[in-house]
């Protein structure tokens, strides 16, 4: 597992755990980060 998906699911873990609206935003933040360069590599057809 690559450390970005790891550093992701420890956020998602923290959030589940009740730590709050920070975590929250920063999942989606970082989610965010990494599925934007996905989408784009997609339709630019790579």
């Amino acid at each position: 597992m690559s450390w970005l998906a790891s550093d992701l699911l420890e956020l998602k873990r923290l959030a589940q755990g009740g730590a709050g609206a920070l975590i929250e935003h920063l999942l989606r933040e970082y989610a965010l980060n990494i599925i934007a360069p996905g989408v784009a590599d997609v339709r630019a057809g790579g």
